[in-house]
Parts: structure tokens; sequence; C-alpha cells
């Protein structure tokens, strides 16, 4: 055990905490291959201890010097340590200690020393091993039905061999192609080194050709696009069956993807190809769906624990200059500095804001909010600032209210405009607009749709626009195309996770040198009526007893300082053990318990529990730098008064504490 705690102090107290609590495996190799770092997740997946792994060369132990297969994985590495930028995303076997292999899927970052060189590389893994596995099972169904569909094509040749001695049978065969040619819903082509002999209705359509326009005619030559032109002519002269997709540019000038089956037969008793086409655009879209929400999902998983660390030691920060401001008089020379510091804090947490956001573990107030008004007052302040930007707006009266996070909501519409202002450095117009909208459940779009009603709201610029690869990453986290030190890549990532956490859509329309347009559309709510709600930031004091229970000593001291700065009697505890014994020794003294949701031992819900059962009327104000979601967290708020979220001003504190006392003096007089 002590070895596997010195592995886990190699790295600094901040990331060995966020790394420590990853729910994927996190892994260092050096330069050399060997293991420097494996997290507390990835020992338990490997079965390791890290005393067993730690300076080991990856490969022998964790991964073993060939797959299934055969390939050389030891060679992988070795590429992977010289050339890290081929390997950003790799899948291959591993080995666990009991000599079990399973499948892992890896996102690889490389980072060098001052020589270029590199020293070390950051591996996080997900287990994909029942992926593997259906993925097999998929596969030996697909064989077993290729088999079944060989042998019945085979059959079919040589019938139709047969019958080629006699005309009759000619005319059968050309009766039977053209009926499965009809009734086929996917395009059928019969053509001879590419020149169109017979299609059905369902290519013609495909195509957005006329039929008689296509016989006779090179077919391949005029929709194949030119990439893909070498591999389909290869194919045209094979007699061998074969499955594999192009991108065809229709008569119209549309490009879509297409699978295409091809394989060789007779029509009329003149060989040739028979290939079936299908639009396989939906399918693409799809899976480019899946891809990206299972990346951002991984990385909004990594972004929240930072988010929350983050949020920790802003607590601690700002929690000292509160203090230190009211112990100062107002005109000490010192209070311009600490506001300085304080305005720093701010920016820090907006900053872990975006990440929560992204993340979608931000806490988050629900209210019914008037799209038009919030983005009214928005742009009040915004057009103030942006006074080279011509700002149109076209509100419509029907727009309806939504339900959501107000600031969440303002942060996206934020993060929206400041994307545009970007796109426009030398100025231009910037267009706003708000309306209804339905969706229903045959709308074209590409994700899937929840049907019913909407409120849209529209920002679109006349900026430099993005081409499809840029459209593709937008709303990746830490993507960026300005320059280094001038953005964090993260605006449009929280944009598009708060978006998804109100159940909404967001979209994007853009092409290099015509501007962006950005749709954010989010469910219109039953209620019209929004509500408002006033917030007191009045210092309010108090002389009761309270308990501050958190695992960060610091953050513990300045806690117990800022209550005291309050006039409360404070108890402090480092841990859920130790909260409750101090909790009973007070004997019913202690009014209110201020608890971090996230800490080592037992839960945060026993712990509640256990002093609920001491102590029934005591109130409990959670808070974290990271809220969690699920049915534990609504099960966890269920048992408590409150939450708030950190860094925390002195002000918002003590009014959350004084509502939390009297609303209790209410229930109990």
């Amino acid at each position: 055990m002590t070895s596997d705690k010195t592995a886990s102090n190699t790295l600094p107290d901040a990331e060995s905490i966020s790394l420590a609590n990853a729910s994927s495996i996190v892994l260092r190799l050096d330069s050399e291959g060997r293991v420097i770092f494996l997290n507390p997740f990835g020992l338990n997946f490997f079965g390791y201890r890290a005393s067993e792994l730690i300076g080991r060369h990856a490969v022998g132990t964790i991964i073993p010097e060939t797959d299934h297969t055969g390939n050389d994985l030891a060679a992988m590495i070795d590429d992977l340590l010289c050339r890290p930028d081929n390997y950003s995303h790799q899948i291959n076997e591993n080995r666990r200690k009991n000599g079990d292999r399973v499948w892992v899927v890896w996102s690889n970052r490389a980072f060098r020393d001052e020589t270029g060189k590199v020293a070390h590389i950051l591996c996080v893994g997900n287990d994909i091993t029942d992926r593997k596995a259906f993925e097999a099972v998929l596969e030996k169904a697909r064989l077993e039905l290729t088999a079944k569909v060989q042998e019945q094509n085979n059959r079919l040749r040589k019938e139709v061999e047969e019958r080629k001695k006699a005309q009759h049978a000619l005319a059968e065969s050309l009766d039977r192609y053209r009926l499965f040619s009809e009734v086929s819903t996917e395009g059928i082509l019969f053509h001879d080194k590419g020149i169109a002999i017979e299609v059905n209705d369902a290519f013609a359509d495909l195509i957005e050709c006329p039929r008689e326009q296509l016989i006779g005619k090179d077919v391949i030559g005029r929709f194949v696009s030119p990439e893909d032109m070498e591999r389909v002519r290869q194919n045209i002269h094979s007699n061998d069956d074969a499955i594999y997709e192009i991108k065809i540019r229709s008569a119209t000038g549309r490009l879509f993807p297409a699978e295409l089956r091809a394989c060789p037969g007779e029509l009329a008793g003149r060989p040739c190809r028979v290939v079936s086409v299908r639009d396989i655009t939906n399918r693409k879209k799809t899976e480019r769906q899946l891809i990206q929400s299972q990346k951002m999902e991984a990385v909004g998983t990594l972004a929240g624990g930072i988010a929350h660390d983050f949020n920790n030691m802003l607590a601690g920060i700002q929690g000292n200059v509160e203090i230190i401001r009211h112990q100062l008089s107002p005109n000490s020379s010192h209070q311009k500095r600490l506001a300085i510091i304080n305005q720093i804090v701010q920016r820090g947490a907006n900053l872990s804001g975006q990440l929560l956001g992204y993340a979608r573990g931000g806490q988050t107030e629900i209210s019914e909010i008037k799209l038009n008004r919030l983005v009214e007052g928005a742009l009040e302040m915004f057009g103030q600032t942006q006074r080279q930007i011509d700002i149109q707006t076209r509100f419509s009266p029907a727009t309806p209210a939504v339900r959501g996070d107000r600031t969440q909501i303002e942060q996206v519409l934020l993060n929206l405009l400041i994307n545009a202002v970007h796109a426009m450095p030398g100025g231009g117009t910037l267009f706003i607009e708000t309306h209804a909208t339905d969706l229903c459940e045959n709308d074209t779009r590409t994700y899937e749709i929840i049907p019913g009603h909407y409120a849209m709201l529209s920002v679109r610029d006349t900026g430099h626009g993005m081409d499809p690869q840029t459209q593709r990453q937008i709303f990746e986290p830490f993507f960026t195309t300005k320059a280094q030190g001038q953005g964090t890549g993260l605006g449009l990532a929280s944009t598009y996770g708060i978006v998804k956490n109100h159940k909404g859509y967001i979209e994007v329309y853009s092409a290099p040198g015509e501007g962006a347009q950005f749709n954010v559309l989010l469910p219109a709510s039953d209620n019209a009526e929004e509500a408002a709600s006033a917030i007191d930031t009045s210092m309010e004091k108090g002389t009761e007893t309270l308990m501050i229970v958190d695992d960060e000593p610091d953050f513990l001291e300045v806690g117990r300082e800022m209550l005291a700065l309050l006039g409360y009697a404070v108890v402090t505890a480092g841990d859920s053990d130790e909260a409750v014994a101090r909790f009973r020794k007070a004997a019913g003294s202690i009014s209110l318990v201020i608890m971090d949701m996230i800490m080592p031992g037992p839960g945060v819900d026993v712990t509640v529990r256990r002093l609920k059962e001491l102590d029934p009327s005591v109130r409990i104000l959670l808070s974290s730098g990271y809220s969690q979601n699920g049915e534990v967290a609504r099960n966890l708020m269920r048992q408590c008064n409150g939450f708030i979220q950190k860094p925390f001003r002195l002000t918002s504190l003590s009014t959350k504490i004084r509502e939390l006392l009297e609303t209790a003096s209410d229930e109990n007089s």
C-alpha cells in the first residue's frame, strides 16, 4: 500500500485527485515505454498493485507482445513513442494480470521537453471488450449471412447459365431481372464496363436523372466522385463480388455517400455487372452523432472533475480575500488589490463554469424564462461594448417562454455573440432572431428529434465562415481556430453541453466566406408566466452554532473564519466520521451543518442520515465545486435543505445560512 501511494504522489495534488477519481483508465508512459503512473481505476481494471507495475515496461505487463491475430503490439508501442501524433486515437488488445485479454480504446497525448523530445505520454482508456465481443457476434452473423447470399448467388448464376441454351430461357431471365429491379427499393444498375445496360426507377430517382438519359451512357464516369473513381474502375473489370462505400454526385449536384454491392451477372445473355446502390446519408450521420456523443461524454467526465477541483481552490482563495477585506478598514490601500484578486477569482469561476456547463455538472436553478426579454437585456449591455458591430434584431411576439437556468441560458447567448464578434474582426452585421417552431418525428435533421413546440434563438454573422471540417469539430472541448493564448476552446463546447442539458438542440450552418448561423432550439414551457426572484446581497449575521465539514484543510480553516466573521460559533470536521463524532458530542447545540458533497470515506448520504438520526431538526447545507447528476444526487438533495456552489462570496453564504435557519424557525413555530 505504501508503494501505491508513493506512485500516485508523483503527480501534482490537483491532478492526482482528478485522475484518482476518474472512471477511465489513466496511464502515463515514459519515453522508454515504462509505466510511471496508473490511476486506481486502471490498477483495479488490470488487477495490479502499483508496486508490481510502476517502472516496468508496458509491453509484457498490460500490453502483450502480439494480439490474438499476430499483430506486433511491441512494435506498435515503439512506434507510439517515436511518432505519438500518429496514435492520438488507438484501439488494441491489452492483458490483465490474470492473463485475460481485454480491448481498450485509448486517447493518447504526448508531452515534450524543452528540446522537443517526448518526455512522457498520457493515455486515457476505456474498456470496450463487451463491444468488441458484440462486434464479433455481428461479424459472425454477417459472414453466415454472406455465405448464404453467396450460395444463393452461385445457384442463381448456375441457373442463368443453364437457361442460356434456349431463347425462351433468355426471355425468362430478362423478365426476372427486370422484376427484381422494379420491386427493389434500392437503386439497381446493370452495366458493362461502366456503360449502363439497364437501371430501375429507384436508381434513376437516386441519381436524379431520367432513365432514358442513363441507358447507353457512362454512368460511372459521370456520377462517381473523382476521389473514388480509381477504386470503382478497378471493380468494373473484376469478376468478384464486392461491397464498398463511395461518394456519388447526382445530376443536380447533390453529393451523398452510398453503399455499393456489386457482383457479376447476365442480362438477356449479355455478361454484365449488377450493382445495387443504397443512399447511406442518414446512417453516416447517425454514426458521427454516436462517435461525437461518446467522445464528449468521456471528455465531459474529465472536465467536470477538473472544474470541481478548480472551484475548491478558488473557494479557498476567495474565502481568504473576504476575510482580509472585512478585517481591513474600507479606506485601506489594500482594498483595491483585494478587489483585483476577487475579479481574477471570478474569471476563474467563469472558466470552471464553462467546464461544468460542458460536463453538464453545474448546479441549475430552473425558472420560467421569457426568451425575448432575456435576449433584449443581454444585447443592451453587449451593444455598448461592440460599437463596430451593426446589431439587427427581430423578436417574434409569439416566441414561447422556456424553462431553464437563466444564468446558463445567458451564457449560451453570450458565447454565441462573442463567437460571432471574433468571426468579424473588421466589423460587420450581427442578426439576432427569435421565433416559435414545431419539431415533428419526420423532421430531417441530423439528430434524434423529440417532437414538440420549441423556442428558437438564431444568431447569424457576416464573418469569414467555416469549412465542413471546422463545423464537425466546432463543439468539441478545447478546439479553437484562434491563435494560441487567444481562446480556450470551451465557449461553444459549454454551449453545446448547456443546450443538451436543457433538452434542446443546437445547429450550425456555414460556408467559407459566407458567415455562420447558429440556431438554438429550447423546449417551450407550458406556463407563459416568468418567475422572477430578487437576489439579496446584504450581509446577515447570527449567533447560532454551526458545523463545517470539508476534507480540504485550507478551505476548512477559511470557512471557519468566514463563519466567525458572521458571528457564529463554529465546529469543524475534516471527514464524515469526525463530523458525526463532534456532532454527537455537541448534544443538539449545532443548528446547521455545511458539508462538502464529495469526500473520501462513507458517502455523504450516509453521513447526512447519521446526523439526522442524532438530531432530526438539524439543517444541512451542501456545498461543492461540482454537483453530481443523476438519481443519487436528487435523493441526496431531498434529505438536505439547500446547496451553495463553490466558490461563494461571504454575502451569499450569510444569506443562505439565514434563509435555512429562519425556515427552520418558521417550521418549529
